[in-house]
């Protein structure tokens, strides 16, 4: 019996190789195209994650040189360290800005969509903030919200709506207000701009039917187009989520993660860690809680998406 099984393993063993090399020399042109990207992913993404993760156990200098191991050493000085805990607040207050995006591209969408006339106009203007450079709109926003000669509260104060500027950068909410509201204003476009072509592929049909059956703007929108605008939905607020937690330009940029940590966003720690303070390992270790931060958001939306999409389907 032992023979006759090792028989029957060493085949099944040689019929797998043999459909292996079968699907190699089939679609061998296919897989040549896939190379250079499998060869990114694996040294400029997967070795490099893994040796950060490596390097977050280690007390690791700028230059590298008699690494020291210290285990989970950097994770619990983090963890007993109070700024931490600033950053991690100002991270979630970046995660939930991204919901008030994702408002603002869903509404905008809905309206350009149903535009008769300008419409495209109308969408390139709306798109203008995202193709400028981060900086650049850090910037024209840095001299807007300027508190001395800034024309925003020259105004406010000249119309009496307030009686003295906001010198915003020094108050922790404020700056935190005034990061979250420049990252919104300048990267809800990606999001409107997936939300848009998408709201323009559900057919007019649905429409006119909601119509004739009486249906008011409200339960056409919650019957018809919010379901059909679920997928893209998904793909942009995960995208969009994503990006947010780990932007670093414009908060560093307008605060410099200032005042103390209250806009030292995760990834504006990790960075003031590993370039300004040079301990790559304690900035890796806030890389590893970015992570963490960062799958905790996606996977609790996902799982309210297919709760709320197997509901809808069940109804």
């Amino acid at each position: 019996m032992s023979n006759v099984t090792a028989q029957r393993q060493e085949t099944g063993q040689v019929s797998r190789v043999d459909r292996f090399v079968g699907a190699i020399r089939e679609h061998w042109f296919s897989y040549l195209l896939f190379l250079p990207t499998l060869l990114y992913l694996v040294f400029l993404l997967w070795i490099p994650f893994f040796r950060g993760v490596w390097m977050s156990f280690h007390e690791w200098s700028s230059g590298g040189a008699n690494p020291t191991w210290v285990g989970a050493g950097n994770y619990v000085y983090l963890l007993n360290w109070d700024p931490f805990y600033q950053s991690l607040q100002a991270t979630l207050g970046f995660g939930i800005a991204t919901f008030f995006q994702l408002v603002l591209a869903v509404a905008a969408a809905c309206l350009v969509a149903n535009l008769d006339k300008f419409k495209a106009a109308i969408s390139t203007g709306l798109i203008i903030p995202y193709t400028m450079p981060p900086v650049v709109t850090g910037t024209v926003w840095l001299y807007l919200l300027d508190p001395n000669y800034g024309p925003i509260f020259s105004y406010l104060m000249e119309w009496g709506i307030i009686q003295e500027a906001v010198y915003w950068s020094s108050e922790g909410l404020p700056a935190l207000t005034v990061v979250s509201g420049v990252l919104m204003w300048t990267f809800w476009p990606f999001m409107f701009l997936i939300i848009l072509a998408s709201r323009e592929s559900i057919p007019d049909e649905y429409y006119e039917t909601a119509q004739v059956y009486g249906s008011n703007r409200v339960q056409t929108f919650l019957r018809i187009t919010l379901p059909q605008l679920k997928s893209a939905i998904l793909v942009a607020l995960s995208i969009r989520l994503v990006w947010n937690l780990a932007k670093v330009s414009q908060a560093f940029q307008l605060t410099q993660g200032g005042p103390g940590y209250e806009t030292s966003v995760l990834g504006v720690l990790l960075y003031r860690f590993a370039y300004s303070d040079g301990q790559f390992g304690m900035g890796f270790a806030v890389g590893m809680f970015l992570l963490a931060v960062t799958i905790g958001f996606v996977a609790l939306f996902i799982r309210e998406f297919e709760k709320a999409r197997k509901e809808g389907t069940s109804a």
